[in-house]
């Protein structure tokens, strides 16, 4: 390989470690912030606000361990095809398919099956430890092994058989439209994105889980009554049977259309009060009043482009100066996945600060609009406290773990802002007063 490629990969090499150093060193700054102020915290006294309690000794070596698994995830995302690319496996790989097939679609689809055979054994172990031997150890999981590796392996045919099939798109992009391939995807991936939305909650989601109707007839009812004041009138509520995975809390909104749906989990209906469940759902009502599911894949439409213009700009650059070492020279070789993967991976990585700004930006409009819609701001932050003492969260991160990691505000920011929001009580109008009726 050329020279400037072996510089470009140590630079690349040496950005990561002092990236992976920063996070262990503001992860420990972090902790020790937390101790210091946590330990001679007093009570608000204050019986209109909600206190964080102190972290426990267990949550705080579950943040260590979490933040330990979240960095050899990125370095394994880029090990994984790294490692098919350099190898020359990726090209033995390709020649075999062409041996089984003279199509270019078989091609693809043998070739990808492969791949994502190969992907999920390497991945086995740190999946397995992170998914089912950590959530046991810190008591947050009761998933017996067998429907653990069920799901496992659910995730792994859908994903595989699903990218098989579609894996011809882009590589046909590449090959007709070799200046625009990135574009055109970026453009595909609109529908794509509606498309998952809609089916997920129909299609996918109950391979895993079993939804019904809201059991309580009574908190039913009130959340229909809850729905009905505001502009939303054709929302499903389920409640699902997540009790048999975790004994964490949650609850999320889904779908669009005649599928739209929020989903409350059997462990936040059972744990919560019936306040704090109105106002978990009301705060997944905002998500689908603002806008937040169209809003989403405009962005993700829009980031899909910089990315996969960058890895097109990036690839053939590569190529360029690989002089054929990895066992093809042009892009549209399926040999090249590994290379695109990694690529993605890498600029996805870069770029997650700013999807996870935004994404923290819509989850504050959701949390004002459940407060404006609820005016019950104890009930929120007691909610919030619950939910994130139930899964071990600390009050707040280090810095770069949150702009790299927090897709939602911080458990201390939700909970300060959960305790302070109040317009109504001076006098000041309402941000989302449009989305109301019968108010």
């Amino acid at each position: 390989m050329k020279k400037q490629l072996i510089s470009a990969m140590i630079i690349t090499l040496g950005v990561m470690a002092l990236f992976i150093a920063g996070v262990i060193i503001t992860e420990k700054v972090n902790l020790e912030t937390i101790r210091s102020e946590y330990s001679q915290l007093p009570n608000s006294g204050n019986a209109g606000l909600v206190d964080i309690p102190a972290p426990t000794q267990k949550a705080v070596q579950f943040e260590k361990n979490k933040v330990a698994v979240w960095i050899v995830r990125f370095l394994l995302s880029l090990a994984i095809p790294a490692f098919l690319l350099f190898s020359g496996w990726s090209a033995g790989v390709r020649n075999w398919a062409r041996s089984q097939s003279k199509n270019f679609i078989v091609i693809l689809a043998l070739y990808f099956i492969i791949y994502s055979c190969i992907d999920y054994l390497l991945s086995f172990p740190l999946d397995f430890y992170s998914g089912f031997v950590r959530l046991h150890s810190y008591g947050l999981s009761n998933q017996p092994f067998t429907k653990w590796l069920g799901d496992s392996l659910k995730s792994f045919a859908i994903n595989t058989f699903s990218g098989a099939a579609f894996v011809w798109l882009p590589y046909l992009a590449i090959k007709k439209s070799p200046g625009r391939w990135w574009l055109y995807m970026a453009l595909l991936s609109i529908p794509v994105l509606i498309f998952i939305s809609y089916i997920s909650p129909v299609f996918i989601d109950p391979l895993f889980n079993k939804y019904q109707p809201i059991q309580d007839k009574a908190l039913e009812e009130k959340l229909r009554s809850q729905i009905s004041r505001t502009v939303i009138r054709d929302c499903q509520l389920y409640q699902v049977d997540k009790s048999v995975d975790t004994n964490q809390m949650n609850a999320y909104m889904t779908g669009m259309f005649n599928t739209k749906r929020i989903v409350l989990w059997d462990t936040t209906i059972r744990n919560l009060s019936q306040r704090e469940v109105l106002g978990v759902t009301a705060h997944e009502m905002g998500h689908y009043a603002l806008g937040h599911v169209w809003k989403s894949i405009g962005l993700g439409a829009l980031l899909c482009a910089a990315v996969l213009y960058l890895v097109h700009k990036s690839a053939l650059w590569i190529l360029d100066r690989s002089g054929g070492a990895f066992g093809f020279t042009r892009l549209y070789d399926i040999a090249s996945l590994p290379l695109l993967i990694l690529l993605i991976n890498l600029f996805m990585f870069a770029a997650a600060p700013v999807e996870n700004a935004y994404s923290r930006h819509m989850e504050t409009e959701a949390d004002r609009f459940e407060l404006e819609l609820t005016r019950d701001n104890q009930a929120a932050a007691s909610a919030m406290v619950k939910l994130h003492q139930g899964s071990l969260t600390l009050p707040q991160p280090g810095i770069i773990y949150k702009l790299w990691s927090y897709d939602h505000p911080t458990f201390k920011e939700r909970v300060d802002f959960a305790n302070s929001y109040r317009p109504w009580e001076e006098n000041r109008p309402l941000r989302y007063q449009k989305y109301f009726v019968n108010f």
